[in-house]
């Protein structure tokens, strides 16, 4: 890649950030990243029994010390419930209540789905090169991780 098409790529990410500023309103006190753990949550019970704090460290690639400050803010918000282990009392399973659920609901699957609506003459195709560029563009990130 030359130094003029990483510009382009590097104003298609400032364009992708004012497209993510323009989501609807989130419920009060939700903050985007909070709607990714509670996606989260919900996939992982989906496809297994349980999932656990370290289940959602494991799927968004962040440290346990900010995963932990996200579950403390949605248990406070009433969006999840925390549930010792049965095996191991040290672990802790994580759930959604119904206000999370409804949120999933309405922030993510509804809303995704009417979106995709609406950009269904895009092929998925393009859609993983998309995403394999930028993720390739976050792992060369000179100084370090995101």
């Amino acid at each position: 890649m030359d130094t003029e098409h990483l510009k382009k790529l590097l104003d298609t990410c400032f364009l992708a950030k004012k497209v993510i500023e323009t989501l609807p309103e989130l419920p009060k006190g939700m903050k985007p990243r909070h709607i990714h753990v509670l996606e989260a949550i919900y996939e992982i019970t989906c496809k297994q029994e349980s999932c656990t704090v370290s289940n959602i460290r494991d799927r968004m690639q962040i440290t346990m010390p900010s995963i932990s400050k996200l579950i403390q803010e949605l248990e406070a918000l009433h969006m999840i419930e925390k549930e010792a282990d049965r095996e191991d009392r040290r672990f802790y399973q994580l759930k959604l209540t119904w206000e999370g659920t409804d949120c999933v609901k309405k922030h993510v699957l509804d809303f995704h789905k009417e979106w995709a609506k609406r950009l269904a003459y895009v092929e998925n195709q393009k859609v993983e090169e998309a995403v394999n560029l930028f993720t390739e563009l976050r792992n060369t990130m000179p100084g370090g991780e995101v």
